[in-house]
């Protein structure tokens, strides 16, 4: 091979390896795709040993389709939407939320007779539940916002009890790229949620006659 053939030869590796570098590093700094979920709170597991527990469906739960997708949504100043390359949910966030409220519930009503569509129960329901969330990310402004509606249902009439809604946000903003902070936020707004959702339950069911 003439020192010409070897002298390209050589050239063209370099440049090879000296793109994979330069891929390698647009990549890095951002580098490695992070995962999270928004967790349930932390509560006492329910006793499944009663048979008078109270018997909750959630029928289903609602996301504008945006949050549908892998990677996490924030909103920009002008109300656009970015989309974290490297900060993903670990699952679709609509079926986290539902496992989610689902595990919340039967902690705060101590009962482990929680059905969704994702884990049916036997048990023949005394509530159920139709979730809708409208809003759920960090805001332009920093604060990372929950805005739902739920629907309570009686499960032998069918009788609707009414529709509830609820606006939430953090107490301080958000670092724009602290994605480890933004769901622990979302996560205690969740739980927030979850709590004002349980009351209603509740009192839904201290106003029932009794037998």
């Amino acid at each position: 091979m003439s020192n010409l053939s070897l002298m390209l030869k050589n050239l063209a590796a370099a440049s090879i390896l000296a793109g994979w570098l330069l891929s390698g590093c647009s990549a890095g700094g951002g580098g490695t795709v992070r995962f999270y979920t928004v967790n349930p709170l932390d509560l006492p597991a329910a006793d499944g040993g009663a048979d008078d527990q109270l018997a909750i469906e959630i029928l289903n739960l609602h996301v504008p389709e945006y949050l549908e997708r892998s990677h996490i949504a924030t909103r920009e100043e002008d109300n656009s939407l970015h989309f974290s390359e490297f900060n993903q949910w670990a699952e679709n966030l609509r079926k986290n939320l539902m496992r989610t409220m689902a595990r919340n519930l039967a902690g705060l009503l101590g009962t482990s007779a929680i059905s969704t569509p994702l884990s049916r129960s036997s048990a023949v329901p005394d509530y159920r539940l139709e979730i809708h969330i409208d809003q759920f990310e960090r805001d332009s402004d920093g604060l990372v916002k929950l805005a739902a509606r739920w629907q309570l249902i009686t499960g032998e009439t069918s009788e609707p009890l009414g529709v509830h809604s609820l606006n939430l946000q953090s107490a301080s903003p958000v670092e724009e790229r602290d994605y480890g902070l933004m769901a622990g936020e979302m996560r205690e707004l969740y739980g927030q949620l979850s709590r004002k959702i349980a009351d209603e339950i509740l009192a839904a069911q201290n106003r029932q006659p009794e037998q």
